[in-house]
């Protein structure tokens, strides 16, 4: 196969330096690099614009990127209100944390939103999943379980590569 490998994720948001403090501060991404595009990726992005003015940071944790996009022109789409979880395409990024009440405590202080009605699970058994927001409401899942975190969810796949 031709793939070498996950490259990243991109994620369109209203405010760079809010949202790089709030993958950095709450989440613990770090800062990889930066870069400034124009009317050059017009065709590759898809937006038709008489001028394009795009910045972007790529942040990194456990060997996954992603990639902040700030539109200074044209505006971005959208007023940030979540999506329905049922419609096609990407619905949520997760990560797993040790301690779910402390990964809660910095979200709102970094403009981001804890969904406290989405809380499932048992405490009492170190089991519990919860949804919050990005500044931008692009939800993020964190889960808390016992045992190895670098487990993925769910059941092993025959055959999966491991």
């Amino acid at each position: 196969m031709s793939i070498q490998h996950f490259s990243h994720l991109g994620i369109c948001v209203s405010s760079l330096e809010r949202s790089i403090a709030f993958y950095t501060r709450v989440l613990g991404f770090v800062e990889v690099s930066s870069t400034a595009v124009g009317a050059e990726v017009g065709p590759l992005i898809e937006v038709e614009a008489p001028e394009i003015r795009l910045r972007s940071h790529f942040l990194e944790r456990d060997r996954m990127r992603i990639e902040l996009m700030e539109f200074d022109a044209p505006p971005p789409l959208g007023n940030g209100d979540r999506g329905d979880f049922n419609r096609l395409g990407l619905t949520h990024l997760a990560l797993r944390v040790s301690h779910l009440d402390e990964a809660l405590a910095r979200v709102a202080e970094w403009h981001g939103e804890v969904l406290e009605h989405t809380r499932v699970g048992q405490a009492g058994m170190g089991v519990e999943l919860i949804y919050i927001t990005d500044p931008d409401g692009v939800r993020i899942e964190l889960i808390q379980l016992p045992g190895d975190p670098s487990m993925a969810p769910g059941e092993p796949v025959q055959g999966a590569a491991g």
